[in-house]
């Protein structure tokens, strides 16, 4: 079994249908859908939620490419705000050499990411001809 980075955030192959992704809840009441499991909906307030796999194509909000290195990520890197198919926002490191032109609205598609020692994390890549 793969160490994932933090096992409260994503889902690697095999977890759930649709994974690889980021884990997220549905309300079976409301029909909002959230990043991450939630015990209640923050909308309406039902306990009925499913979890689900979301987040396997977003579009990018905007990036920064950050010159200074960082726990797991050796700079350059770009980190950006992207938004889930689904609805839900959150930052996220993004695949791309440095220097790349990325713009907003760029569609991107989640992948998982090996490091070393072993472990598991995830970026967002963009879609080739999304520019």
């Amino acid at each position: 079994m793969l160490t994932k980075t933090n096992p409260f955030l994503f889902y690697v192959d095999g977890e759930v249908a649709g994974a690889p992704g980021l884990k997220g809840s549905c309300c079976k009441a409301c029909g909002l859908t959230v990043l991450l499991q939630m015990a209640a909906c923050p909308k309406c307030g039902s306990r009925e939620l499913d979890a689900v796999c979301i987040g396997q194509r977003a579009k990018l909000g905007h990036a920064a490419e950050v010159f200074h290195s960082a726990d797991g990520f050796e700079a350059p890197y770009f980190i950006g705000m992207i938004e889930t198919e689904q609805g839900p926002r959150t930052f996220a490191p993004i695949a791309a050499a440095p220097g790349t032109k990325l713009t907003p609205g760029m569609a991107l598609r989640f992948q998982l990411l090996e490091r070393e020692g072993g472990s598991v994390g995830f970026a967002y890549a963009p879609v080739e001809g999304s520019t």
